[in-house]
């Protein structure tokens, strides 16, 4: 049996700076969301939904904080955009934006965070292989609940939201999750606490 399937392992930035007490991880999720705002902000207006280094985001903070700490900062990410900061693509914020066409990619970002966070408490972001295949199910899960819902959104065939909602971003994309798993393995190399 592979013993990394059965092992637990500390997500980079738990490791690394030892985030318990609920003081540090109010502070590390709140980091995490305003870089996921901040990355939000860096985009290109396309329709019906934009480009943006989101996602990519999203990835680096579920396999740095693990799933617990990445959920909650996707959580409190969308809470303070629907309280009307300007978190989302292009500088939108409020409540509309949680029903608008792109809403299901940012629903998305909760299961992403999650499956970034399990594959790093199992230790597959310290391999660049592993990593890469981790990240790229849990960068897909967005395109699956943003193609679905822009499905219902736009009242078309799920094919024509996959040519709306998915093609136009799959290179680009192929690359943010290859930079997310470029990133992990590096911060680990460096650190010196591969598991080989």
């Amino acid at each position: 049996m592979n013993t990394t399937l059965t092992q637990t392992h500390q997500p980079y930035l738990q490791q690394r700076y030892l985030i318990t007490g609920w003081q540090s991880q109010l502070l590390a999720t709140t980091i995490a969301a305003l870089m996921i705002a901040l990355s939000a902000n860096i985009s290109i207006p396309l329709q019906p939904v934009p480009l943006s280094l989101q996602s990519l985001a999203v990835l680096l903070t579920g396999a740095g904080l693990g799933r617990k700490l990445g959920i909650l900062a996707i959580l409190e990410y969308l809470l303070l955009g629907a309280c009307g900061l300007p978190f989302f693509a292009g500088g939108h914020g409020g409540i509309n934006v949680l029903v608008s066409a792109s809403a299901g990619y940012l629903y998305g970002f909760v299961v992403s965070a999650y499956l970034a966070g399990l594959a790093a408490e199992r230790g597959y972001d310290r391999h660049f292989l592993s990593g890469l295949c981790a990240f790229a199910l849990a960068h897909q899960i967005i395109f699956v609940f943003g193609v679905v819902y822009l499905a219902f959104y736009l009242h078309i065939g799920i094919y024509h939201a996959v040519e709306l909602g998915y093609l136009p971003f799959a290179g680009f994309d192929l690359l943010k999750f290859f930079i997310a798993s470029l990133i992990m393995f590096a911060l680990w190399r460096h650190s010196g606490s591969l598991n080989h």
